[in-house]
């Protein structure tokens, strides 16, 4: 149950709209389209192993040096990549959590503890996960904002784990790789502080943003050049096609279209949220760019009937039936989302 994702259109017919992956609802730039198709003779070349021209771009976007990034063939490589080299013997898991973190941590058959989010805190990262921290704990992983839950977590409080973890020897991942939908990201992003705490890393996706799940491509961000190299020698050669670096290149040229974005999927999940509240729908407040709520179990295959793919979320840890999980898209397509719902639930 927990290799479940979003995005698996290839079950289901032709005709369906899918909102069970969280990709931005303008989708993949004609300019990525473009720089692909102008370079498509060099599917004979190998890929540059060392990702020369991405990892400068990357850089300057980040304002970082060129030997704090790590770049993977999606974001879930870099995950099991920094898992298999730090080989930890104990994990924390801050759930309801992307499922791959758990997987990761099985692979390496190490032991698991879940801190659950709780949802009379509307899954928020509470204090008492400073509790769960003790020195036999080798990595621990957060998500913010959280899939599926959407919440950020509070900078301060992120902070006190870092210092926490950092004082007794854990490592911490950080997932942000919805961070590019929210607002002020730069209030809930740790990405300030990277150079400061050498016991994290940061997981970033071009994904979600820029509609280009199929090319794959992630990148980890850490001041710690050890833990770079480490990760590095426990990945594989040419990782990184030559198609997602040249569509990485080409993404991080769009310099304004992750604001454009952000303020289309505003719109339209404050569009979507009205009409939840109209219908009684319960629902969780998100920073992201989906919708978590409750309805009755196997809400999603009624909607299959009006060929609608949500996310069913009873395979994530701290949920369970009867939850969830909505992308937000465009304007049409949510309005096709919405006459189905009023039609279910009226």
């Amino acid at each position: 149950m927990r290799k479940i994702h979003g995005g698996d259109v290839y079950s289901f017919g032709e005709n369906m709209i899918d909102f069970s992956a969280n990709i931005t609802p303008l989708g993949v730039s004609e300019k990525i389209l473009s720089d692909i198709k102008n370079n498509l003779y060099k599917i004979a070349l190998y890929p540059d192993v060392e990702c020369k021209t991405l990892v400068k771009a990357v850089a300057e976007k980040e304002k970082l040096p060129k030997e704090c990034i790590v770049f993977g063939n999606g974001a879930a490589e870099i995950i099991f990549n920094a898992v298999n080299a730090m080989k930890p013997k104990k994990v924390i898991i801050a759930a309801p959590a992307f499922a791959e973190y758990e997987c990761a941590a099985d692979s390496v058959l190490a032991e698991k503890i879940f801190y659950y989010m709780g949802e009379n805190n509307n899954f928020d990262l509470d204090e008492d996960i400073l509790e769960c921290i003790c020195e036999d704990i080798d990595l621990l992983f957060l998500c913010t904002p959280n899939n599926p839950t959407g919440r950020c977590a509070d900078i301060e409080l992120v902070l006190k784990v870092v210092k926490k973890c950092e004082a007794l020897g854990v490592f911490v991942i950080i997932d942000e790789c919805f961070m590019d939908f929210v607002v002020e990201s730069e209030r809930f992003s740790f990405d300030r502080y990277i150079m400061e705490y050498h016991n994290v890393l940061i997981i970033k996706s071009f994904t979600k943003m820029y509609a280009i799940p199929g090319v794959r491509l992630g990148y980890g961000l850490c001041g710690n050049r050890d833990v770079i190299d480490k990760i590095c020698l426990s990945r594989q050669p040419w990782n990184v096609s030559v198609f997602a670096q040249i569509a990485g290149v080409s993404a991080l040229e769009q310099k304004e279209l992750p604001e454009v974005t952000r303020k289309y999927v505003e719109k339209e999940k404050r569009f979507l949220l009205e009409n939840f509240s109209e219908m009684g729908i319960e629902f969780f407040e998100s920073s992201a760019n989906f919708i978590l709520f409750k309805e009755c179990e196997e809400f999603d295959k009624k909607l299959l009937n009006y060929n609608l793919i949500i996310r069913n979320c009873s395979n994530f840890r701290g949920l369970g039936k009867g939850f969830f999980r909505i992308a937000v898209k465009s304007h049409k397509e949510n309005e096709v989302l919405v006459r189905a719902l009023k039609e279910i639930v009226f």
